[in-house]
């Protein structure tokens, strides 16, 4: 039903291709909107790349390819918390290329919904995906089009990930957090 709503709401009719995060230089969103560009025209003709967040502070050029009406891209801007799962979950793939995250919890809210990810190579992201995502160098255009290029024409590879995500993203779960808080406080008292 969070599917149905989102894709209404936003106007989703077919596939698509998810990023979310705020629009800013560490997001690499310039190199994703390169690397869309390169994926195969028979791929762009079936799936939409749609990128929800606030625009945030990337450069003024980044915006304009955003809202420029690049074929096959959607920009929606902010969307509200309550319809991220809807759309996340809607989703064919979740994309996310950022040069750097603290945690990355995106890339965890996309494996609990169940779509397959495709993330960067460095920083805290191949730690949160753990062996259930596609990882790219997200400095390499030509990678991340072969990634995306290779999930969408796999059906099989997109459901082992999307089951191997959903095995993962427990391990993010509030219940589990707290359980390993709970050892490690005891651990350390003795």
């Amino acid at each position: 039903e969070a599917v149905r709503r989102a894709a209404a709401r936003w106007s989703l009719p077919g596939p698509y291709v998810l990023f979310v995060g705020t629009v800013e230089p560490r997001k690499n969103v310039d190199t994703l909107l390169d690397a869309w560009s390169g994926v195969a025209r028979e791929l762009r003709a079936q799936y939409d790349l749609v990128v929800a967040g606030p625009a945030g502070w990337a450069d003024a050029r980044t915006h304009v390819r955003l809202r420029g009406g690049e074929a096959g891209v959607r920009y929606l801007g902010y969307v509200d918390e309550a319809d991220l799962p809807g759309l996340t979950g809607g989703a064919a793939a979740f994309v996310y290329p950022s040069l750097y995250e603290g945690f990355g919890l995106p890339v965890a809210q996309a494996m609990a919904a169940g779509v397959p990810v495709i993330t960067s190579n460095v920083s805290s992201m191949p730690e949160v995906a753990g062996g259930a995502a596609l990882l790219v160098d997200p400095h390499s255009a030509s990678e991340l089009t072969a990634a995306i290029g290779r999930l969408l024409g796999d059906a099989q590879l997109r459901a082992e990930l999307a089951s191997r995500g959903l095995d993962r993203s427990r391990r993010f779960r509030w219940e589990e957090s707290a359980r390993q808080s709970l050892n490690f406080f005891r651990k350390v008292c003795g």
